[in-house]
């Protein structure tokens, strides 16, 4: 399997995890609790890597913040995006 498509399948498996725990929420803070723990977990990830705070802050502001736009576009055109009450 190449890696394009592990990245596919795990992005599949964690959005299963977010919906199933969006089953029984409704509430926004809910959206930004799961993205606090999801991005407190991306860098804790990425301190097993980058040995640096410096290559982590790098990726942060050079690839991730540029990204932004495109992600939102993304998330708006999702075929079941979570309901938001």
């Amino acid at each position: 399997m190449s890696e394009q498509n592990d990245m596919e399948k795990l992005a599949k498996d964690i959005w299963e995890v977010i919906g199933r725990y969006f089953k029984n929420k409704s509430d926004k803070n809910d959206v930004l609790i799961i993205a606090a723990v999801l991005l407190k977990t991306s860098i804790e990830l990425y301190t097993l890597s980058l040995k640096e705070n410096s290559d982590i802050e790098r990726l942060i502001t050079e690839e991730v913040v540029p990204a932004i736009p495109k992600l939102r576009d993304n998330m708006k055109r999702m075929v079941k995006p979570p309901t938001i009450h």
